[in-house]
């Protein structure tokens, strides 16, 4: 790839505000899990185009290519990433314990639920305590 520096600078930006709008699309679909794995592959990916676009930018003859505004930008892209990954693993663990209160609650209802059939005798008649 023969792009100029700050063309390179750019499509690091225009990646970074991709994963940021995977990171909203995470935050949107927390309690949708099964479509997050979809979501995380495709930040995955872009983390991938990242690090490639990162080796070129690193392996530039020029050195420091990007202008400062562009330098700005990436940083406040990257706090907002980290604050986006921040709320995310915070919403996913709430999820996990309430995915696992549910599960107990659930599990405990069952085993209720089995003694109670396990109570009612399954032939004869039931007698009456208040006679």
């Amino acid at each position: 790839m023969n792009e100029q520096p700050s063309g390179l600078c750019e499509e690091k930006i225009q990646i970074l505000k991709d994963y940021v709008k995977k990171g909203e699309e995470i935050l949107s679909n927390i309690e949708d899990w099964e479509s997050l794995a979809d979501i995380l592959t495709e930040r995955d990916q872009l983390i991938q185009k990242l690090q490639s676009l990162e080796r070129q930018l690193q392996n530039n003859e020029n050195g420091d290519c990007c202008s400062l505004k562009q330098k700005n930008q990436v940083d406040s892209l990257i706090k907002l990433i980290l604050d986006l990954d921040a709320n995310c693993i915070n919403l996913i663990q709430e999820e996990q314990k309430k995915t696992i209160q549910d599960l107990k609650k659930n599990q405990q209802n069952q085993k209720v639920a089995d003694y109670e059939i396990s109570l009612t005798p399954s032939y004869g008649t039931f007698l009456d305590a208040k006679k």
